[in-house]
Protein backbone atom coordinates (compact mmCIF):
# COMPACT_ATOMS: atom_id res chain seq x y z
CA UNK A 1 0.00 0.00 0.00
CA UNK A 2 1.34 3.52 -0.68
CA UNK A 3 -0.51 6.63 1.66
CA UNK A 4 -0.04 10.09 1.79
CA UNK A 5 -0.98 10.93 5.64
CA UNK A 6 0.55 14.62 5.04
CA UNK A 7 -1.75 16.49 2.83
CA UNK A 8 -2.95 20.51 3.67
CA UNK A 9 -5.72 22.63 2.80
CA UNK A 10 -6.26 26.04 2.34
CA UNK A 11 -7.33 26.98 5.59
CA UNK A 12 -4.13 26.54 7.06
CA UNK A 13 -3.49 30.23 4.94
CA UNK A 14 -0.05 29.02 2.79
CA UNK A 15 -1.85 26.34 0.63
CA UNK A 16 -4.44 26.61 -2.34
CA UNK A 17 -6.96 24.06 -3.67
CA UNK A 18 -9.98 21.54 -2.62
CA UNK A 19 -9.55 18.40 -0.48
CA UNK A 20 -11.07 16.64 -3.28
CA UNK A 21 -8.28 17.93 -6.19
CA UNK A 22 -6.21 16.72 -3.35
CA UNK A 23 -7.37 13.11 -3.69
CA UNK A 24 -8.10 12.76 -7.31
CA UNK A 25 -4.13 13.79 -7.60
CA UNK A 26 -3.25 11.55 -5.20
CA UNK A 27 -5.08 8.37 -6.66
CA UNK A 28 -3.32 9.32 -10.25
CA UNK A 29 -0.36 8.50 -8.73
CA UNK A 30 -1.34 5.15 -6.99
CA UNK A 31 -2.19 6.38 -3.49
CA UNK A 32 -4.44 3.87 -2.20
CA UNK A 33 -5.27 5.69 1.13
CA UNK A 34 -4.96 9.44 2.18
CA UNK A 35 -4.95 11.39 5.44
CA UNK A 36 -5.22 15.24 5.64
CA UNK A 37 -2.98 16.88 8.29
CA UNK A 38 -3.87 20.80 8.30
CA UNK A 39 -2.14 23.08 10.67
CA UNK A 40 -3.65 22.77 14.12
CA UNK A 41 -4.60 26.17 15.53
CA UNK A 42 -1.57 27.80 17.01
CA UNK A 43 -3.66 29.66 19.33
CA UNK A 44 -4.95 26.70 20.89
CA UNK A 45 -1.50 25.45 21.91
CA UNK A 46 -0.68 29.01 23.96
CA UNK A 47 0.44 31.15 20.83
CA UNK A 48 -0.67 34.01 19.63
CA UNK A 49 -3.04 33.81 16.11
CA UNK A 50 -0.47 33.98 13.36
CA UNK A 51 -2.66 34.42 10.02
CA UNK A 52 -1.41 32.76 7.05
CA UNK A 53 0.24 29.90 9.11
CA UNK A 54 -2.13 27.49 10.68
CA UNK A 55 -5.95 27.15 11.09
CA UNK A 56 -7.99 29.27 13.26
CA UNK A 57 -10.12 27.49 15.92
CA UNK A 58 -13.40 28.34 14.22
CA UNK A 59 -11.99 26.00 11.26
CA UNK A 60 -11.76 22.75 12.81
CA UNK A 61 -15.66 22.25 12.63
CA UNK A 62 -15.72 22.83 9.31
CA UNK A 63 -12.19 20.83 8.70
CA UNK A 64 -13.64 17.85 10.33
CA UNK A 65 -17.17 18.05 8.26
CA UNK A 66 -15.34 18.59 4.62
CA UNK A 67 -13.20 15.33 5.04
CA UNK A 68 -16.40 13.47 6.33
CA UNK A 69 -18.43 14.05 4.05
CA UNK A 70 -15.51 13.20 1.64
CA UNK A 71 -15.09 9.90 3.09
CA UNK A 72 -18.85 9.29 2.54
CA UNK A 73 -18.14 9.95 -1.27
CA UNK A 74 -14.75 8.04 -2.44
CA UNK A 75 -13.50 4.32 -2.43
CA UNK A 76 -10.63 4.56 0.02
CA UNK A 77 -9.74 5.53 2.99
CA UNK A 78 -9.65 9.08 3.96
CA UNK A 79 -8.01 9.86 7.55
CA UNK A 80 -8.48 12.91 9.73
CA UNK A 81 -5.11 13.92 11.13
CA UNK A 82 -3.38 17.09 11.94
CA UNK A 83 0.02 18.66 12.08
CA UNK A 84 0.78 20.08 15.59
CA UNK A 85 3.29 22.71 16.27
CA UNK A 86 5.37 21.13 19.42
CA UNK A 87 6.35 23.78 22.17
CA UNK A 88 8.52 22.74 24.90
CA UNK A 89 7.07 23.24 28.27
CA UNK A 90 3.83 23.08 26.69
CA UNK A 91 2.83 19.61 26.75
CA UNK A 92 0.13 19.75 29.48
CA UNK A 93 -1.99 22.61 27.57
CA UNK A 94 -1.61 20.49 24.04
CA UNK A 95 -2.54 17.62 25.88
CA UNK A 96 -5.84 18.77 27.35
CA UNK A 97 -6.67 20.31 23.98
CA UNK A 98 -5.81 17.18 21.31
CA UNK A 99 -8.24 15.02 23.48
CA UNK A 100 -11.07 16.72 22.95
CA UNK A 101 -10.74 16.06 18.82
CA UNK A 102 -11.22 12.59 17.38
CA UNK A 103 -8.52 12.35 15.08
CA UNK A 104 -7.12 9.10 12.78
CA UNK A 105 -3.61 10.29 13.77
CA UNK A 106 -1.54 13.07 14.87
CA UNK A 107 1.90 14.91 13.36
CA UNK A 108 4.33 16.37 15.72
CA UNK A 109 6.42 18.91 14.43
CA UNK A 110 8.87 21.32 15.24
CA UNK A 111 8.80 24.44 13.48
CA UNK A 112 10.05 27.29 15.99
CA UNK A 113 13.21 27.95 17.72
CA UNK A 114 12.92 30.56 20.47
CA UNK A 115 9.86 31.95 18.69
CA UNK A 116 12.32 31.49 15.28
CA UNK A 117 10.58 29.88 12.14
CA UNK A 118 13.76 28.54 10.83
CA UNK A 119 11.88 26.63 8.22
CA UNK A 120 10.01 29.92 6.78
CA UNK A 121 11.56 31.56 3.54
CA UNK A 122 11.77 35.19 5.00
CA UNK A 123 13.33 34.25 8.25
CA UNK A 124 16.16 32.31 5.55
CA UNK A 125 18.66 35.56 6.57
CA UNK A 126 18.97 34.11 10.49
CA UNK A 127 20.86 31.53 9.91
CA UNK A 128 23.73 33.63 9.15
CA UNK A 129 26.29 33.90 11.38
CA UNK A 130 24.72 31.05 13.64
CA UNK A 131 26.57 28.32 14.96
CA UNK A 132 25.47 25.28 12.53
CA UNK A 133 25.99 22.58 15.18
CA UNK A 134 24.59 24.02 18.10
CA UNK A 135 21.61 24.69 15.83
CA UNK A 136 21.36 21.14 15.34
CA UNK A 137 21.79 19.85 19.25
CA UNK A 138 19.20 22.47 19.80
CA UNK A 139 16.77 21.11 17.20
CA UNK A 140 17.12 17.54 17.83
CA UNK A 141 16.70 18.11 21.79
CA UNK A 142 13.28 19.92 20.40
CA UNK A 143 12.38 16.25 18.53
CA UNK A 144 13.40 14.11 21.38
CA UNK A 145 11.17 15.75 23.60
CA UNK A 146 8.59 15.83 21.10
CA UNK A 147 8.71 12.12 21.44
CA UNK A 148 8.94 11.75 24.61
CA UNK A 149 5.74 13.82 25.08
CA UNK A 150 3.80 10.69 23.72
CA UNK A 151 1.39 13.02 22.51
CA UNK A 152 1.74 12.36 19.22
CA UNK A 153 1.58 9.38 16.66
CA UNK A 154 4.10 10.59 13.81
CA UNK A 155 7.09 12.90 14.08
CA UNK A 156 7.05 15.34 11.17
CA UNK A 157 9.81 15.71 8.50
CA UNK A 158 12.49 14.72 11.43
CA UNK A 159 15.43 16.63 9.82
CA UNK A 160 13.83 19.59 8.71
CA UNK A 161 16.72 22.19 9.88
CA UNK A 162 18.37 21.43 7.03
CA UNK A 163 16.34 22.71 4.51
CA UNK A 164 18.08 25.43 3.37
CA UNK A 165 20.84 23.84 2.86
CA UNK A 166 22.93 24.43 6.35
CA UNK A 167 24.79 20.94 7.68
CA UNK A 168 27.21 20.90 10.42
CA UNK A 169 30.86 21.43 9.65
CA UNK A 170 32.06 18.46 11.36
CA UNK A 171 30.77 14.33 12.30
CA UNK A 172 26.88 14.94 13.97
CA UNK A 173 26.52 11.31 13.45
CA UNK A 174 25.90 10.71 17.39
CA UNK A 175 23.01 13.30 17.07
CA UNK A 176 21.61 11.28 14.36
CA UNK A 177 22.29 8.13 16.80
CA UNK A 178 20.93 9.69 20.04
CA UNK A 179 17.44 11.04 18.03
CA UNK A 180 17.04 7.86 16.74
CA UNK A 181 17.43 5.85 20.14
CA UNK A 182 14.81 7.74 21.14
CA UNK A 183 12.63 7.48 18.77
CA UNK A 184 12.72 3.14 19.34
CA UNK A 185 12.40 3.53 22.94
CA UNK A 186 8.79 6.69 22.52
CA UNK A 187 7.77 3.91 20.05
CA UNK A 188 6.78 7.05 17.66
CA UNK A 189 6.81 6.40 13.79
CA UNK A 190 8.57 8.51 11.60
CA UNK A 191 7.31 9.95 8.21
CA UNK A 192 8.86 9.79 5.03
CA UNK A 193 8.42 13.17 3.96
CA UNK A 194 8.75 13.65 0.09
CA UNK A 195 8.68 17.88 0.11
CA UNK A 196 12.52 17.93 0.83
CA UNK A 197 13.07 17.21 -2.85
CA UNK A 198 11.05 20.22 -3.37
CA UNK A 199 13.07 22.43 -1.22
CA UNK A 200 16.51 24.01 -1.47
CA UNK A 201 18.69 21.09 0.07
CA UNK A 202 16.89 18.68 -2.51
CA UNK A 203 16.73 15.99 -0.06
CA UNK A 204 13.89 14.41 1.39
CA UNK A 205 13.27 13.95 4.83
CA UNK A 206 14.69 12.22 6.58
CA UNK A 207 17.94 11.45 4.74
CA UNK A 208 19.86 8.40 3.85
CA UNK A 209 21.43 8.34 7.19
CA UNK A 210 18.22 8.47 9.54
CA UNK A 211 16.58 6.40 7.40
CA UNK A 212 19.33 3.26 7.64
CA UNK A 213 19.62 4.28 11.75
CA UNK A 214 15.87 4.00 11.69
CA UNK A 215 15.87 0.50 9.76
CA UNK A 216 18.72 -1.06 12.01
CA UNK A 217 16.19 -0.11 15.18
CA UNK A 218 13.33 -1.07 13.68
CA UNK A 219 11.76 2.80 13.48
CA UNK A 220 8.16 2.45 11.98
CA UNK A 221 7.72 4.53 9.17
CA UNK A 222 5.05 6.27 7.14
CA UNK A 223 4.61 8.18 3.64
CA UNK A 224 3.97 11.85 3.31
CA UNK A 225 3.99 14.51 0.10
CA UNK A 226 3.22 17.57 2.41
CA UNK A 227 1.48 19.12 -0.40
CA UNK A 228 0.44 22.09 0.06
CA UNK A 229 -0.83 22.68 -3.63
CA UNK A 230 -2.73 19.96 -5.19
CA UNK A 231 -0.32 19.45 -8.15
CA UNK A 232 2.36 18.31 -5.23
CA UNK A 233 -0.36 15.54 -4.08
CA UNK A 234 1.38 12.03 -3.75
CA UNK A 235 4.39 13.61 -5.78
CA UNK A 236 7.48 11.90 -5.38
CA UNK A 237 6.04 8.49 -3.01
CA UNK A 238 6.64 6.56 -5.57
CA UNK A 239 10.42 7.40 -5.15
CA UNK A 240 10.00 6.91 -1.53
CA UNK A 241 8.98 3.27 -1.74
CA UNK A 242 11.66 2.38 -4.16
CA UNK A 243 14.25 3.73 -1.54
CA UNK A 244 12.67 2.39 1.73
CA UNK A 245 12.61 -1.00 -0.18
CA UNK A 246 16.47 -0.75 -1.06
CA UNK A 247 17.33 -0.05 2.34
CA UNK A 248 15.30 -3.37 3.73
CA UNK A 249 12.23 -1.58 4.73
CA UNK A 250 9.20 -4.02 3.80
CA UNK A 251 6.09 -2.16 5.89
CA UNK A 252 4.71 1.01 6.45
CA UNK A 253 2.52 2.50 9.11
CA UNK A 254 -1.23 3.19 8.91
CA UNK A 255 -3.32 4.60 11.28
CA UNK A 256 -6.99 4.67 12.45
CA UNK A 257 -8.14 6.28 15.74
CA UNK A 258 -4.89 6.98 17.03
CA UNK A 259 -3.50 3.23 16.58
CA UNK A 260 -0.96 2.08 14.24
CA UNK A 261 -0.90 -1.07 12.42
CA UNK A 262 1.69 -2.08 9.32
CA UNK A 263 0.94 -2.82 5.61
CA UNK A 264 3.06 -4.50 3.73
CA UNK A 265 5.05 -1.87 0.93
CA UNK A 266 4.36 -2.23 -2.60
CA UNK A 267 7.07 -3.76 -4.89
CA UNK A 268 9.01 -1.85 -7.10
Amino acid sequence: MIVDYHLHTSRCGHATGEMAEYLATARKRGVEEVGFADHFPLELLGEARKKGISMAAEELEGYFAEIKELQQTVDIPVKIGAEVDYFPGREETAAQVLAGYDFDYLIGSVHYLDGWDFTHPGRRDLYAGKDIMELYRQYFAAICRLAESGLFDIVGHLDVIKKFGYFPPGDWTEIIDKTCRVLKETGICVEFNTSGWRAPVGEAYPGPAFLQKCRELGVPVTLGSDAHSVRDAGRDLDRAVRILRRLGFREIAVFSGRRRTMCPLPPV
